[in-house]
């Protein structure tokens, strides 16, 4: 799920290293992960390619599941995704880390740490946020407040989310028979009360994860809209770091 930096301190899931396969049955995550929406599988790779705006040419993104990692001064772990750009895009970075972990009955994401030489995760991105119900059902809602690069001012985000059904649905990397919609906003009350700051639609399949995403900037006329689709996935195993 892209999240541009649109608004002071909003960073965006970037991506990963290739991956291949455009059949009508991509690879879903081995064993309990491909009950999931969001597998948590190390060695996962979603290849996806990036569109924004009216005139931008696309672009691939790359995400690879690094695998779980301990938090520094900390007894919790982090899951690891690394996430890469094969060019420039204007307002999202070309690459970094976002962190994860499951609490609460929801997965949550955490939008920038990073990873030292001894293997362990230094947080710096700020409060982790509810993005995915472990098990979603349509109608479902749910809202969160975080706080992100509080460090160097941070700016606080309000959000609030609802699940619906989607069933089949087909993008470049196959037909997903499973899928369901998660659509969000982030609100931002002193820009305006009555209507979202940005708004996010992420398409989930079950035992594969995220295979479109369009988020819109709804205070900018020329920079409407970002879209993302799976266009490869594979499940690999990778050795230990």
């Amino acid at each position: 799920m892209v999240r541009a930096r649109f608004a002071p301190g909003l960073l965006l899931l970037l991506s990963l290293g290739v991956a291949s396969c455009a059949s009508d049955e991509p690879p879903r995550a081995p064993g309990a992960e491909a009950r999931a929406y969001f597998p948590l599988e190390r060695g996962g790779h979603w290849s996806y390619e990036l569109h924004t705006g009216f005139f931008s040419a696309s672009t691939r993104m790359e995400v690879t599941a690094r695998g779980e990692h301990a938090v520094r001064d900390s007894n919790e772990a982090l899951f690891l995704m690394e996430e890469k750009l094969s060019g420039r895009v204007y307002g999202l970075e070309p690459a970094g880390l976002v962190g994860y972990r499951v609490a609460d009955g929801y997965v949550t994401r955490i939008p920038a740490v990073s990873l030292g030489e001894d293997g362990r995760v230094s947080i710096f991105g700020g409060d982790a946020m509810s993005f995915l119900p472990l098990d979603p059902t349509p109608g479902q809602t749910w809202g969160d407040r975080s706080e992100v690069f509080r460090e160097s001012g941070g700016a606080r985000q309000v959000w609030t989310a609802e699940v619906e059904t989607v069933g089949s649905m087909r993008v470049a990397a196959g037909r997903f028979d499973d899928v369901i919609v998660v659509r969000s906003q982030q609100w931002d009350p002193e820009w305006d009360a009555s209507e979202p700051l940005h708004s996010y639609e992420d398409y989930y399949a079950r035992g594969v994860g995220l295979i479109r995403s369009v988020s819109r900037n709804n205070a900018s006329w020329w920079f409407m809209a970002v879209e993302q689709e799976l266009v490869a996935v594979r499940f690999d195993s990778l050795e230990r770091e």
